[in-house]
């Protein structure tokens, strides 16, 4: 995901701020009736169902109008996920499949270096993934622009720490960062409290930079590293 840094304020309640398919025949399509497919594979062999659930959530996230098939080999160990080429395919949706996902609000902006040299966040987590019950990409659109932006809404837990972190934070020069594996999206600064636990994130978003965000965030990070060892994108190998 390209970074995107965007100076927000966060206003409470507006802005913080496989599948058996039918054809219509009656005949359910298989892996080959499709013109894409990509094959799977997870460093932890157990974990390779949930992995490729959170692929194919990611993959509909960003192209919601998608039908997809998810099968398995289990014999080596391969998922896959087929599907028909959207029209408005992107070929950085792959590298988003198979990104961590790991989504973090946090006090601060402060960072460390870790043991391998990565420059890392560390400053106290308010929410992550878990927290989030939805997120959705949205346009919005005023008189003379429009912009790219990223609709949360979170669990009650979630609800709650965020109405504490910004109930802490309202006023001050600190502010609530947003971080995607340990890259920072957006950092903005708390004016007021926020209690109904829903968020709009607003920034220098493009159409796939807020689709990726909202997959991340509504689909959970991956539980171990996960491949794309084989790839068929429409007419690309034919």
């Amino acid at each position: 995901m390209k970074k995107v840094i965007a100076a927000m304020t966060l206003a409470a309640a507006v802005l913080l701020s496989g599948c058996g398919l039918n054809d219509g025949s009656g005949k359910s399509r298989s892996i080959t009736d499709f013109n894409s497919c990509i094959t799977l594979k997870a460093e932890d062999e157990n974990l390779l169902t949930e992995c490729t659930e959170i692929a194919e959530a990611r993959l509909k996230s960003e192209y919601p109008q998608l039908e997809c098939k998810v099968s398995y080999k289990w014999r080596d160990a391969f998922a896959y996920i087929s599907f028909d080429r959207p029209e408005n395919w992107n070929d950085s949706t792959l590298d988003s499949l198979c990104s961590c996902g790991k989504v973090t609000f946090r006090k601060g902006t402060d960072t460390v270096t870790d043991p391998d040299g990565n420059t890392v966040p560390a400053g106290e987590i308010v929410l992550d993934n878990n927290d989030i019950a939805a997120a959705h990409m949205e346009l919005m659109l005023s008189d003379n622009s429009q912009e790219y932006a990223v609709d949360v809404t979170l669990f009650i837990a979630g609800s709650n720490k965020l109405a504490a972190a910004t109930n802490e934070l309202a006023g001050t020069d600190v502010p609530l960062s947003i971080w995607l594996d340990n890259e920072l999206i957006s950092t903005p600064t708390v004016n007021s409290v926020i209690t109904d636990g829903k968020a709009v994130i607003t920034g220098n978003f493009t159409e796939s930079s807020a689709l990726e965000l909202a997959a991340a965030m509504s689909s959970g990070a991956l539980p171990c590293e996960l491949k794309i060892i084989d790839k068929r994108i429409g007419d690309e190998e034919k």
